[in-house]
């Protein structure tokens, strides 16, 4: 876990657990949940005027309802098979993009593209890589960077969901219509694989 802006602080009493989000920091916390049922929590952290309005919310289901919810993620996640696709239209791969951002990289480079200063640069405006040639853009979300928090991710996604978050990047913010290559096709990103 992480913040945006300010410290604040997952807490859920039942579980005994509690842990610090700092903004530039990522932190991980776990906890046994041994009875089935819904779990309240807050903020434990004082941390502005919207404090109070910040609850936790924790679902504990069985073994069997959660395999199960398990395998219907699983059978979602296998009827877009993105195993044969070299090009998409681009509104599709920005619609897509948005959906990979939301679930892999907003934590670190925010909503707005903004980042976190110090640790997570700004992808808006990011002359380097999104708004410069596609290669390195490519390169770096296969490969992440040694010695930073830019993890690789070339196991984790396929050549469809690279191109579709690379090039909701290279359209959001401030970049539309910025820089070279604003669409990214999932060749490209299998001629650099």
């Amino acid at each position: 876990m992480t913040a945006a802006d300010v410290i604040h602080a997952w807490m859920v009493p039942d579980f005994g657990v509690k842990q610090d989000a700092i903004p530039g920091f990522l932190r991980d916390a776990w906890f046994t949940a041994e009875k089935i049922g819904t779990y309240r929590g807050q903020c434990a952290e004082l941390c502005g005027r919207d404090h109070a309005f910040m609850p936790i919310v924790v679902k504990v289901v069985s073994q069997e309802d959660y395999e199960q919810w398990a395998a219907d993620q699983t059978q979602a996640g296998s009827a877009q098979d993105d195993s044969n696709v070299d090009t998409m239209d681009e509104d599709a791969l920005v619609s897509r993009g948005q959906e990979v951002y939301t679930k892999t990289c907003v934590a670190c480079h925010q909503a707005n593209g903004q980042g976190l200063p110090g640790t997570f640069p700004a992808l808006d405006g990011d002359e380097k890589y999104v708004l410069a040639p596609m290669k390195e853009q490519i390169l770096t979300v296969l490969n992440g960077h040694p010695g930073t928090a830019m993890a690789a991710f070339r196991d984790q996604l396929n050549d469809v969901e690279i191109a579709s978050v690379i090039t909701y990047t290279r359209q959001s913010w401030g970049n539309a219509g910025e820089g070279p290559d604003p669409v990214v096709q999932p060749s490209d990103v299998k001629a650099l694989r």
